[in-house]
């Protein structure tokens, strides 16, 4: 009979760009890439329902006419959680 052994891990975000730069009105697809066991559960703050699914590893977000955004990618699993922010920065 054969014994498994189940591994956990606290999660972590592995990759998430530190700043984009962004034209008015152009739609950014911004990328959290996290690990951990059990699998990560993802937030964005802000995030708009209505505009994006916010609790997905990839946030689609439309940029208006504010100049600097800053978003927080949260990510979280039974055994704890992690953030990291990133900067949009709007193109003059």
């Amino acid at each position: 009979m054969a014994s498994f052994i189940n591994f956990v891990d606290p999660v972590r975000i592995v990759k998430l760009a530190s700043e984009h730069e962004i034209a008015t009105q152009e739609r950014v697809f911004l990328d959290c890439q996290a690990e951990g066991n059990p699998p990560p559960s993802y937030s964005w703050t802000p995030c708009d329902p209505q505009q994006s699914a916010c609790n997905e590893s990839v946030l689609h977000f439309q940029v208006s006419n504010t100049s600097v955004y800053k978003i927080t990618c949260i990510v979280e699993n039974t055994l704890g959680g992690d953030t990291r922010n990133t900067t949009l920065c709007k193109l003059v």
